[in-house]
């Protein structure tokens, strides 16, 4: 059941037009390397790969845009247009239709990232030897696909405004109010992913340094996957008891 699931929902965020736009967005990091290369590759090019192709596109935008777009639609619209009864009805236990739903935005964000860092720091990095940088943010951007997807679905079945929180919550709290209050970056699963970024890849801190330690990254990476996660399956069990809300 949970591949069925998968497979459906796969195919439901595919076919929206959102897919497209984030298809456009995606392109942008190749775009910023093409230009880094065709005005002479000034400057150290680890450097600008890791600080303005991985981390200052696509961790700080890329990244939550798309599993905000993609993971608040996974469940979000089905709950939206009712067609969540159906789905419910089905003798299933419920962590594995979340299962099913959770795995499919995880799968398409991280399929839509990676293939945009891989791209566009393969182009950066041209006449380059050392492509640990690239690896170490590979690594990162699943773990915070992951984590943000987690979140973003939760979010989509305690509110109908899911998509305005998680917008709020990526784009205000951490790409605004962790700018002028460093100490909330400990709640921001940006500099998670940086933070294994960097740890994985061996990144020298010449090149990039990340705000948060590596354990402490990990662990809260784990933390909110499994509470939002869990959470968002007791949310769905509800649904069971007392209908579609």
């Amino acid at each position: 059941m949970i591949w069925l699931v998968l497979t459906l929902t796969l195919r439901q965020l595919l076919g929206q037009r959102r897919t497209l736009f984030l298809a456009a967005v995606a392109v942008l990091p190749l775009v910023a390397a093409i230009i880094y290369q065709a005005s002479g590759g000034e400057g150290d090019a680890g450097e600008f790969t890791a600080q303005v192709v991985l981390y200052g596109l696509i961790v700080t935008a890329l990244l939550p845009l798309t599993a905000v777009l993609l993971s608040t639609a996974a469940i979000g619209s089905e709950i939206e247009d009712g067609t969540i009864v159906y789905l419910l009805s089905k003798p299933v236990e419920r962590w594995r239709i979340l299962a099913g739903k959770l795995l499919a935005a995880w799968g398409a964000t991280t399929v839509i990232v990676l293939a945009s860092a891989l791209v566009g720091s393969v182009v950066a990095l041209v006449g380059e030897d050392d492509w640990s940088i690239l690896g170490g943010f590979l690594i990162a951007l699943a773990a915070g696909s992951l984590a943000y997807s987690s979140l973003f679905v939760m979010l989509s079945l305690f509110t109908s405004r899911a998509l305005l929180a998680g917008i709020a919550y990526a784009f205000i709290w951490e790409g605004v109010i962790t700018n002028f209050a460093p100490g909330v970056q400990r709640f921001s699963i940006r500099e998670y992913t940086a933070s294994i970024a960097e740890a994985a890849g061996d990144i020298s801190p010449w090149v990039f340094e990340a705000e948060l330690g590596l354990t402490y990254s990990v662990i809260l990476v784990v933390v909110v996957t499994a509470v939002a996660a869990g959470l968002a399956v007791v949310r769905l069990a509800r649904f069971e008891l007392s209908g579609v809300e």
